[in-house]
């Protein structure tokens, strides 16, 4: 299930979001900056904000809910991570 699918069908509206990738086991790494990186649902759904380019990723789970920080209720998706090179791939092949 992609994450635009996955947050359309089982986060509630308004939620903030934030997306990491899976390291080691029980160990994730954010995608952007720092952990106060987060958006709302409904961003990623429109295309839109900060994720909007991680929409089609495959989504592997939920990581814990509870972080420290500003944004401390953000629910942390993890999705699969695809290589640079593999990205590249795809685009220019829906371009040509």
């Amino acid at each position: 299930m992609t994450l635009k699918e996955f947050i359309d069908e089982y986060i509630e509206r308004n939620s903030m979001v934030r997306i990491l990738y899976k390291d080691n086991p029980g160990s994730y790494r954010i995608l952007l900056n720092d952990w106060d990186e987060v958006s709302m649902e409904w961003e990623i759904v429109k295309g839109q904000g900060r994720y909007a380019a991680y929409a089609n990723h495959k989504v592997i789970g939920i990581a814990c809910i509870s972080v420290t920080g500003p944004y401390s209720s953000a629910i942390n998706i993890v999705i699969e991570e695809i290589p640079l090179h593999i990205l590249r791939e795809k685009k220019l092949q829906t371009i040509l």
